[in-house]
């Protein structure tokens, strides 16, 4: 941008092949179409330069749709370069998805347009390989693999546009003056990712269970995940003192938490405050609160965060955020599920050696191509055994290579390892070339599962977990 021109008004002006359309959910305000050329000018103007970064244009050739929920119109902009999926195919999924979660908002949002950018990447040719998505005031932009299969890329749709869609809430709606006037030359970390992450992935998961899309046992299953991946961090550092240093070397590869203890501690609130307000208020009648008291064009200073939460809902609040977010006391799990009739219990489960579910255990390079074993995580039985350590580089497995290019041939491949062969994995670490052997064996994992209690259906304990999940 323009050195102290950031809050100056900008005309954006595209010239564009009339093959290619704008996905956006910025209005333009001119079109100079010229058929004698076969090009056309699209202009946008916007307030200030955070307004040109907050809105993401897709050109691409048209593949598109839209519906309306609650007043809301919201755009499908879709770029796959074989034609394998459309936006007609996604639709349905995101139609469903985004009207249950203007139902479980209610007046909290008044977003007029919302648009979805999908960008699926060709992974045989040189193209995307950060895949994800980055949320904004009225829209998502997602980069998720072509190859996906329909159910997978559903699913994958769910979780990533639920989460950022919820970013509308906070850190759009509600932010500190960190975000609000965020210097990308000179950046400065809120304290409050607890909140701005951790409670968005929360609800991302609490509004699925609240509309009906999943069970009760698939919301504690869920929960469950996020603590066991919870303990591959330090439980004891606040999380304040993490987030407003996350860039540092020392808290940097902390970052995967905000998503797990961030969440966990966005349901350990919210059940606190159910239990305060005798199940009639929770952490979205927190989040209302706070964003009539704010909103995205009022920022607070990240001092001032907890004590206007304490003074907009009970002073026991305090004692909260003294232990489990500044504090350095990890939350006790089993004392806030007992409040809601919950228990927690432990057991091995199967997983792939390189996969446990969705969740990999190698991730790759984008640049070089590496494929590497993620740090920060809890390995099954198997690498236990074999000795990886985060960080490993894979060089060979059974004397096959193995990039990014063919990884997926890795996962089929170790599908078929007989149980009691001889596996040999040669990795580089720290620039020392290893090589690991063992056995194939059936990899393992230790999973604590939250069940519900038994109980008589009018226990106080069953009332207050069905104001919390259902309310």
């Amino acid at each position: 941008y323009f050195s102290k021109l950031q809050e100056e008004p900008y005309r954006i002006e595209i010239l564009r092949p009339d093959n290619l359309i704008a996905g956006t959910s910025l209005t333009p305000t001119t079109k100079d179409e010229n058929p004698d050329d076969n090009f056309s000018t699209d202009t946008y103007t916007v307030g200030r330069y955070f307004e040109v970064t907050d809105h993401p244009i897709m050109y691409a050739k048209p593949d598109t749709t839209s519906f309306d929920v609650q007043g809301m119109k919201v755009l499908l902009d879709v770029y796959s370069p074989t034609g394998k999926f459309s936006a007609q195919d996604i639709k349905p999924g995101i139609e469903k998805m985004i009207s249950a979660q203007k139902k479980f908002l209610g007046d909290i949002n008044d977003t007029e347009k919302y648009a979805i950018l999908l960008y699926l990447s060709d992974l045989q040719k040189k193209d995307a390989r950060g895949f994800g998505a980055l949320e904004h005031h009225t829209s998502t932009t997602v980069v998720l693999p072509e190859t996906m299969q329909k159910a997978q890329l559903d699913e994958s749709m769910k979780d990533v546009v639920s989460h950022e869609f919820f970013h509308i809430v906070t850190p759009l709606s509600v932010h500190s003056n960190e975000i609000h006037y965020f210097d990308y030359n000179d950046p400065k970390m809120s304290q409050h990712l607890w909140m701005y992450e951790g409670v968005t992935e929360y609800f991302a998961n609490l509004f699925q269970i609240n509309q009906g899309l999943i069970s009760n046992q698939d919301f504690y299953d869920r929960m469950s995940e996020k603590i066991a991946s919870s303990m591959n961090f330090d439980d004891t550092v606040p999380f304040t003192v993490m987030s407003e240093n996350i860039l540092t070397d020392q808290y940097k590869d902390s970052y995967y938490n905000v998503y797990q203890k961030g969440a966990l501690i966005g349901m350990a609130l919210d059940i606190r405050l159910r239990e305060l307000s005798d199940g009639k208020i929770g952490i979205l009648d927190l989040m209302k609160k706070l964003s009539k008291k704010y909103g995205k064009d009022k920022p607070f200073n990240d001092e001032d965060l907890i004590g206007d939460i304490v003074a907009l809902t009970y002073p026991e609040i305090q004692s909260f955020f003294d232990q489990y977010v500044t504090g350095e006391t990890p939350i006790p799990y089993n004392e806030f599920f007992a409040k809601v009739g919950l228990e927690e219990k432990s057991s091995m489960i199967n997983t792939g050696y390189f996969l446990n579910g969705q969740v990999p255990y190698i991730d790759g390079d984008p640049v070089s191509g590496e494929l590497f074993f993620r740090k920060g995580i809890g390995f099954n039985t198997f690498l236990e055994k074999l000795g990886v350590e985060g960080g490993d580089i894979i060089k060979t497995v059974n004397g096959t290579e193995y990039t990014i290019k063919n990884v997926y041939g890795l996962i089929t491949s170790s599908q078929s390892w007989e149980e009691g062969s001889d596996i040999e994995i040669v990795v580089d670490r720290d620039g020392e070339e290893i090589t690991l052997t063992a056995k194939a064996s059936q990899p393992q994992v230790e999973e604590t599962s939250i069940t519900e209690m038994e109980l008589p259906a009018d226990s106080p304990k069953v009332k207050l977990r069905e104001a919390w999940l259902k309310n």
